[in-house]
């Protein structure tokens, strides 16, 4: 593999959904304005971020996550 072929998403958003379960979690990832992939992780926050970077490296992350058992409360 060539050098200059490395990934860089230096200036873009890389926008994250979390659905939050006990014992996993669904992400989906938004890169623009398409969807570049939903699946199912243990719900380890150090797991996600190693993810993203590996895979978006120098992406600038944002993340939103269901209110659900550890959510907000009244």
């Amino acid at each position: 593999m060539n050098k200059n072929n490395k990934l860089d998403f230096s200036s873009q958003d890389i926008f994250v959904g979390l659905d939050t379960h006990l014992k996993n979690w669904r992400v989906s990832i938004i890169v623009g304005e398409s969807t570049f992939k939903t699946f199912s992780q243990d719900p380890y926050s150090k797991l996600l971020k190693n993810y993203l970077v590996k895979n978006f490296p120098n992406g600038n992350y944002y993340s939103a996550y269901e209110a659900s058992f550890c959510g907000f409360t009244s």
